[in-house]
């Protein structure tokens, strides 16, 4: 990550992919988008070559569009959420966030892929179906955010997203408990 990417994170507050990323990200959402799309699609033509028994057809099968789009609906809501920061308001010194990330890293088996004064990025291996997360956590002062992202092909609700999170916010607080000791 560089400066520019950590500001526009701080900023937003969300994780800013990439074009491919982007698009693996969201691929469910384009799936199930692209039912709707196609039906749509089929509509348009009926009305404009006045073909009334396709038309007649399709608005008495619109349900089945209207399920595909409100699947994607779903879908999207909960995959911008995925690539939401948590922010935790605490002011912990280096030493204490250092403390925090190495406590996180032995419990869950992190693996720290990069670690410098301003983030972390590190890798979860998921022990339910081998899919995995990716962690970010960004220091910017008494501001720490981070995020637990599920690789893309990964069920949406699988996954230890939440115990990355919860699990590093307690051993922050455990690190600056301690230290203040």
């Amino acid at each position: 990550m560089n400066k520019t990417e950590i500001s526009e994170i701080i900023k937003t507050k969300h994780l800013k992919l990439r074009k491919w990323s982007l698009i693996e990200h969201y691929f469910l959402v384009i799936l199930f988008l692209s039912m709707p799309m196609v039906y749509l699609i089929g509509i348009v033509e009926s009305i404009i070559e006045n073909n009334t028994i396709v038309y007649d057809k399709a608005m008495s099968e619109i349900g089945f569009a209207l399920i595909y789009l409100f699947i994607a609906i779903i879908f999207l809501i909960i995959k911008r959420k995925a690539i939401k920061f948590k922010t935790i308001d605490l002011k912990v010194s280096k030493q204490d966030f250092d403390k925090a990330v190495e406590l996180t890293q032995t419990e869950l088996d992190w693996l720290i892929l990069e670690k410098n004064s301003k983030y972390v990025i590190a890798f979860s291996k998921n022990n339910f179906g081998g899919f995995s997360e990716t962690i970010r956590i960004i220091k910017k002062h008494n501001l720490i955010l981070i995020n637990s992202i599920g690789s893309p092909y990964s069920m949406p609700l699988s996954g230890r997203n939440e115990e990355n999170i919860e699990t590093f916010k307690q051993n922050l607080t455990k690190a600056n408990v301690q230290h203040r000791v």
